[in-house]
């Protein structure tokens, strides 16, 4: 697990120069009044601060108990909420792709092949910018207590009892270098987003959030919680 982590490290602290390197040459271009300054320096300074972000998770999270002090609170009720700067984070993260795609397909004249990878990709950013504003307005949370666990995210709730959801694990997302805890649903049949989901998780579902605590963490916190809830769960006649 530590090998893991210092590769990652490796990895973002490597993307962090590169991005930096990159932001300089698009001031560069800014002072010179090259074409396209502005778009390379506002991408490339994204990425700078979603390597920054991967590197300290911490600096934008509102939670500060450990899973620990969380577990010692069973059976509940227990309400972890994800951080309203992160959500907002990730908004304007998608707010700067999708309006440098926009800006690429405007001015740089792309072939087919690449409006083909562009649109996606605005489409993906830019549609999914009022779903974070709704969700940082509403909240996004987990609720936790001793027959089950409720996500709330942006008003909606669903709600699975401990004896349907099992496997939780901390897995990355294949594709990407994003973490997030999953897990099995047994209410949930075997349809397209659930094989989707486990091609790319090797679990059917997932949580939205590791709402202030490290995923492999909150993945250890949920496993120990459900082994309590189902062992004490009263023997019926």
């Amino acid at each position: 697990m530590s090998n893991q982590a210092s590769g990652s490290r490796f990895r973002h602290a490597l993307l962090l120069g590169l991005s930096l390197v990159l932001v300089a040459g698009g001031v560069g271009m800014i002072v010179t009044g090259a074409d396209g300054g502005v778009a390379t320096t506002a991408f490339f300074g994204v990425c700078a601060a979603v390597s920054v972000w991967h590197m300290r998770p911490g600096l934008l999270e509102s939670e500060t108990r450990s899973a620990e002090t969380v577990l010692a609170h069973y059976p509940g009720p227990v309400v972890l909420r994800a951080s309203v700067k992160k959500i907002l984070f990730l908004a304007a993260l998608s707010a700067v792709f999708g309006g440098v795609m926009v800006w690429m397909l405007m001015h740089e004249a792309p072939s087919v092949t690449m409006q083909v990878l562009l649109w996606p990709g605005v489409v993906l950013f830019l549609g999914g910018l009022p779903v974070l504003i709704l969700v940082a307005i509403r909240g996004s949370s987990l609720h936790l207590d001793g027959t089950g666990l409720t996500i709330v995210q942006a008003g909606r709730s669903r709600r699975m009892s401990w004896h349907d959801v099992s496997g939780f694990a901390a897995v990355t997302v294949k594709g990407t270098m994003q973490r997030m805890v999953v897990f099995d649903d047994a209410r949930v049949g075997e349809g397209r987003l659930v094989a989707l989901n486990r091609q790319l998780t090797g679990r059917g579902a997932g949580l939205p959030d590791s709402y202030g605590l490290d995923p492999d963490a909150l993945a250890a916190l949920l496993t120990a919680w459900r082994r309590r809830a189902v062992q004490d769960e009263p023997i019926g006649p």
